[in-house]
């Protein structure tokens, strides 16, 4: 089929000209981006399967999303499969040393995440988060360090100041997303909330992305990792192999968690 990345862009592409033209056709597309009418029709299947068209004889239209992604606040979203949390945040620890320095973003997944991380001796955390960064008062063990910013009230974060982070290169940063596709890549609610984690994102070694089953094909406004540049995917079981085989067909880890 060639290079993912060529796959990857014309798949955008197909998606800019939906949103410009509400429509598309096989034929118009193949002869635009020169590939066969099986190739195209192969694209619109995936991109439909992501929920993000609708297919019609001989193309495809857009597809106009009931509602959007609700905003829902840090305490919902806590209480909310919280069994598949644990089981993200179970394998994700396989990940941590002693010593390290990690970032973690203000999503409840990390949040699970970080109420296992006392068991270690040592550790520097940057968050965002201000719910995180209190979990750790009773831990003189592990060092927290909050970057400067405006209080975002929905997920009680600290945002739209991505340069005051610390000058820290991180071992391993964790990161929780609204949506997951192949086409969108890994996307969030809040453009402020996507400036910080693409800021601490830089400074990781290693990137993982926690999501449960629920965020795959799910679109959210803006995009914080591109599919092209997901290292590793740690999710649940619940998630169905046709969303995930185009990651790991880029050699992207996508490690499912048992629930």
């Amino acid at each position: 089929m060639g290079d993912p990345l060529f796959v990857e862009e014309r798949r955008r592409a197909i998606l800019n000209r939906l949103r410009e033209d509400g429509r598309v056709s096989v034929k118009e597309l193949s002869e635009n981006l020169q590939v066969s009418a099986v190739t195209i029709r192969q694209d619109l299947r995936t991109l439909e399967d992501e929920g993000l068209l609708e297919r019609t004889y001989g193309g495809a239209v857009r597809r106009e999303a009931a509602e959007p992604i609700p905003e829902l606040s840090f305490h919902i979203r806590m209480s909310k499969r919280r069994k598949e949390k644990e089981a993200i945040a179970s394998l994700a620890l396989a990940y941590i040393q002693e010593g390290y320095s990690i970032a973690l973003d203000a999503s409840s997944t990390a949040h699970t995440l970080a109420a296992q991380l006392k068991q270690f001796k040592k550790l520097t955390v940057v968050t965002n988060s201000l719910v995180i960064a209190q979990t750790f008062l009773d831990s003189p063990h592990i060092q927290v360090v909050l970057p400067g910013g405006r209080l975002r009230r929905d997920s009680i974060s600290l945002v739209g100041y991505p340069q005051g982070l610390p000058d820290i290169n991180f071992n391993v940063g964790f990161f929780g997303a609204r949506g997951v596709t192949f086409a969108e890549g890994v996307t969030d609610i809040d453009a402020d909330e996507v400036s910080i984690k693409r800021a601490m994102i830089m400074r990781c070694v290693k990137t993982i992305i926690l999501v449960d089953g629920s965020k795959w094909g799910q679109v959210a406004p803006f995009t914080f990792v591109r599919a092209d540049e997901v290292q590793h995917v740690i999710t649940t079981s619940d998630v169905t192999t046709e969303k995930v085989e185009p990651f790991r067909k880029q050699g992207i880890i996508v490690q499912i968690a048992s629930v």
